[in-house]
């Protein structure tokens, strides 16, 4: 091997390491501009369709229960493991919570990537996510008593 090819590998390598980093950061926030995105499509598709529409006198209690939809999660193992050790909570303990089994919350732990939940579940995993150590607490004890 010449010395051409040896620093042109070295430089190489060392190139990919140092951008890996910046890049992955970038990644996250791409992929959150990507949701925002989305949820603005969706929002634009909504009041076009709105607009399309006959005014009716009614219209208005519509859209109070539009806002009134709990707002969509899209879980993931890592976003359930942080949930569950905020919450200061064992395995067993957030399943009962959600209305799963223990096994169920060990693998979506060690799943990578987004978890596909069924529309109760993620409505359970949504209220949750939503409260707070006292909260869980009082559910629980809620949940002990006959």
């Amino acid at each position: 091997m010449s010395l051409n090819t040896l620093l042109t590998a070295a430089i190489t390598k060392g190139a990919l390491r140092a951008t890996r980093k910046p890049i992955a950061t970038l990644r996250g926030d791409i992929a959150d501009l990507k949701r925002q995105v989305a949820d603005l499509k969706r929002l634009l598709r909504a009041l076009q369709k709105d607009a399309t529409r006959p005014v009716k006198q009614a219209s208005a209690p519509e859209a109070e229960t539009e806002t009134a939809k709990p707002s969509r999660i899209r879980p993931t193992g890592k976003m359930v493991r942080k949930l569950r050790q905020r919450l200061g909570l064992t395995q067993v303990e957030m399943a009962e919570l959600i209305g799963v089994s223990g096994l169920t919350i060990s693998k979506w732990e060690t799943s990578p990537g987004r978890i596909m939940l069924r529309s109760r579940t993620l409505e359970a995993l949504a209220k949750v996510k939503g409260m707070g150590k006292r909260e869980v607490n009082a559910a629980r004890e809620k949940a002990k008593q006959p």
